[in-house]
Parts: C-alpha cells; structure tokens; sequence
C-alpha cells in the first residue's frame, strides 16, 4: 500500500512539473548613437534572393534593461531576404519574406563577451514599421559566456534564445519599395529584444521523479 501511495506521489509532482514552465528571462536593446539597419537592394547577396540587410559594424547595440543594461555589443553578418510576400491585415498592406544567411551577435560586459550564432527568419513591414523574426522563434544558438553578469549567464545557461528586433522609417513603405523599387540603401533606426527559451520545470524535476518511481518499485 505504501508503494502504490509513493508512487502516486512522485506522479503528482511530475505532472504539476509539467504543467509549471519556467518564465523567461528577457532583455531589451537599442541602436547605439550613429548606428543602423541598412536594407540594400543593390548588393544581390547571391543565392537568388531579392535584397540584403545588415547592421553598421562594430558596437551597434546598447542593452537598456536588466543587470546587463549598459553593457554594449554587435550583430554581424550579412542577410539575405526571400520572395516577398503580401496580405492585407487590419494595419493595411503587410509583406514579409524569409530570410536567409548566419550572423554573430555579441555583448561585452566589460571583462568578458557573450557570443552566439544568429539567424532572423523572416522579415516584415507594415506602414512606418518593420520587424525582424516578429513570431519568436528561437534563433539564437551555441551561446558562449564566461563571465558573470546574471542577464548574460541565465542565456548561456539555457544554450538557446530569441532574438527579435524592430525597426522605424519617417513614411510608410514595404518590402517590395526597399528591395525591388528602390536603387539605394535604406538606413534607420532599430531596437529589441533578447530571451532566453523556457525550459519547463519538469526538466529540472524529471530525474528525481524517475528516482523516486525506482525506490518506490524496489520497496514493492
């Protein structure tokens, strides 16, 4: 009787884990001062894609919240956009591709940096607006970090994350206007976000649970 009530036990716990995911952590970023996106329509990237867009070298970011606010970093690579796409929402004319190609993003605390491979997924525009991987899909990968900042650790730690990034022009334009329309870069402003992925707390309790489900037979 005692085992059938042991195991009942370990059960309920498992089971109350799994419906208990950890909360995210998240941290936000902006541009630094004389820093941008630029879409380009003329570079071609190669592969058959319609434009490219990168950001300005070297520090680019700022983090503007959490324990790591201050800290400063970069996002490097090239990224190629895909077939456009479009459909009509609520906000009027939205377009969106995918989009292809690696980049780095970094953040240095000082003493030590974070590193992690970066792709964006896909890009949209709406109106005056533009967003970079708007649905959240976790595109951060091998996350690397020796130092000691919580922010920065609690990122390493899960070895994945999200980045998203949005980003702002003067009068409403489109993918089709900045990439197949226009001859010349489009530069401006951007900002976001960077989360490290849940991991449900039945993870961390799966071990036990399964430990205590063999003492529990053994005792039968």
């Amino acid at each position: 009787m005692k085992s059938i009530f042991s195991l009942a036990g370990v059960c309920t716990v498992l089971f109350a884990a799994l419906a208990a995911p950890v909360s995210a952590a998240t941290i936000t970023y902006a541009n630094t001062v004389g820093s941008s996106i630029g879409l380009d329509p003329t570079d071609g990237c190669g592969g058959g894609v319609v434009g490219c867009f990168s950001f300005s070298s070297g520090n680019s970011i700022q983090i503007t919240s959490g324990t790591a606010s201050g800290f400063t970093g970069g996002i490097s690579g090239q990224f190629g956009v895909g077939a456009i796409n479009s459909a009509i929402s609520s906000l009027g004319l939205t377009e969106s591709a995918g989009v292809n190609g690696n980049g780095v993003l970094t953040i240095f605390d000082g003493s030590a940096v974070l590193t992690a491979d970066l792709t964006w997924v896909n890009i949209a525009t709406f109106g005056i607006a533009g967003s970079l991987n708007a649905f959240g899909s976790a595109n951060l990968r091998h996350i690397s970090y020796s130092g000691t900042n919580g922010d920065l650790v609690a990122l390493a730690n899960t070895g994945a994350g999200t980045q998203t990034a949005t980003f702002q022009f003067t009068s409403p334009t489109s993918l089709t206007n900045l990439f197949t329309t226009s001859t010349s870069v489009a530069s401006t402003s951007f900002s976001g976000s960077i989360s490290t992925v849940p991991v449900p707390a039945a993870v961390w309790l799966l071990g036990p649970a399964l430990l205590g489900l063999a003492g529990a037979a053994r005792r039968s």
